[in-house]
């Protein structure tokens, strides 16, 4: 969150934590089939993917995830806005996947004279054998069209 407006900082946040940059046929996987760049970071328990799209959406992949958890915290961080933005929970039904071992929850943050927002996305997996079992995304949107193509989380049915 701190680098989406300086995303040169976050290459080198990467770079200064030693993350490998991900090759282009591994990065695609991650970046929805879009340009841009991935990095692998290790941080036991588990493994995370972080990808920054050359449009400027930035997902947070985590291989292992409690979905409780994930949620739990997701909400923690993003349900309330520093002044003078405002946070609201968002409708996840256009933002799949939703199923029996999906689910995903969104809130936008933006001032009521804003055209656009902040929009941030979070799909977890129940299913121990998912590529990843969370993902969580951040991208500036338009408010009136909702223009956002959420990342869908990938090696879940």
């Amino acid at each position: 969150m701190k680098h989406f407006y300086s995303q040169d900082n976050l290459r080198k946040a990467m770079g200064d934590i030693g993350a490998s940059e991900a090759p282009p046929e591994k990065a695609e996987f991650f970046l929805g089939g879009n340009p841009g760049k991935a990095w692998f970071v290790i941080a036991p328990p588990t493994a995370y993917v972080v990808a920054l799209r050359d449009d400027t959406v930035c997902a947070v992949f985590a291989q292992r995830a409690d979905p409780d958890q994930a949620h739990a915290g997701f909400s923690a961080l993003v349900g309330t806005a520093p002044e003078p933005l405002v946070a609201a929970v968002q409708d996840p039904a256009g933002l799949r996947p939703n199923d029996a071992h999906t689910r995903t929850m969104a809130y936008s943050w933006s001032r009521s004279e804003d055209k656009d927002e902040l929009l941030f996305v979070l799909t977890t997996s129940d299913k121990s054998d998912a590529t990843a079992q969370a993902m969580a995304s951040m991208s500036l949107v338009g408010k009136a069209n909702n223009s956002f193509k959420a990342m869908p989380l990938r090696g879940t049915p």
